[in-house]
């Protein structure tokens, strides 16, 4: 799933602060299906199994790094956006603008995450807060020096000036919680994880008194995951409408916006 937002997309430099997680909300699901009732009927014991769970956490400055690992392992490569310009070109690769770009509001405090039982992330999703009062629709990607990223920059800020999401909210909405990126294990697709991971989104976005919530998708994947989270789009855009936006293979072939109110 390839989720992306035009906020802080330049000066992303980490922050010496870090939050405490002694408040973060822990919570237990499990990823087993119950056993079909038709087997107690024929007095059948089902074979113990191990069910494999995972806990819900919040996210602070101080996971950068191995938040970064993951997205090296499971986002960054796939990326629709990214592999259209062959964006990290070898195993090795790393483009630390986008490395620093999606660390860049992990001090928002509103990311969350899942760890299994080993203590190992198995899906993230790094959400931002933006406020009424701070919206800047100035194009700044020029001041990326990397230039492959720099397209993508561009892009998300034409998405940004484009969408005016402040003119579609209620102007009681001051703060907007972003869903920035999200991405899960590969062995842990399928299962509903990234559900609840925004079900956790939408929950945090209640607690800072934000009053929508904000998704840029830029793969059919995520737009069809923003759709099944009632989600409304506000606004559409075709890859092959701008000369300088990379070009990814169908059936990914525009960007979109959506905004969920609270």
């Amino acid at each position: 799933m390839a989720v992306a937002s035009a906020r802080n997309i330049v000066n992303l430099k980490e922050k010496e602060r870090h939050f405490e997680h002694d408040n973060a909300r822990i919570d237990k699901y499990t990823l087993a299906d119950e056993l079909p009732a038709k087997l107690s009927e024929l007095d059948l014991r089902p074979r113990t199994m191990t069910k494999p769970s995972y806990t819900i956490c919040r996210l602070s400055p101080a996971d950068k790094e191995r938040v970064l690992e993951f997205l090296r392992r499971f986002f960054f490569r796939d990326e629709p956006l990214n592999q259209a310009i062959n964006l990290i070109e070898t195993p090795e690769s790393r483009c630390f603008e986008l490395e620093d770009y999606a660390a860049s509001t992990l001090d928002d405090g509103a990311s969350v995450a899942a760890v299994d039982d080993n203590g190992e992330l198995v899906g993230i999703v790094i959400n931002g807060i933006a406020r009424r009062d701070e919206a800047d629709y100035e194009d700044k990607s020029e001041d990326c020096p990397h230039p492959k990223f720099r397209r993508i920059l561009k892009l998300l800020g034409h998405l940004d000036r484009e969408a005016k999401i402040w003119d579609k909210l209620p102007l009681s909405c001051h703060t907007v919680v972003e869903i920035r990126i999200a991405s899960t294990h590969t062995g842990w697709r399928g299962r509903g994880l990234m559900r609840v991971l925004c079900e956790e989104t939408e929950r945090v976005a209640r607690e800072v008194n934000a009053g929508a919530l904000r998704m840029d998708t830029t793969s059919a994947f995520s737009a069809a995951a923003a759709e099944r989270l009632h989600y409304k789009n506000v606004y559409t855009m075709l890859y092959a409408d701008l000369p300088y936006a990379p070009q990814p293979d169908p059936p990914h072939q525009e960007a979109r916006v959506y905004i969920k109110e609270l």
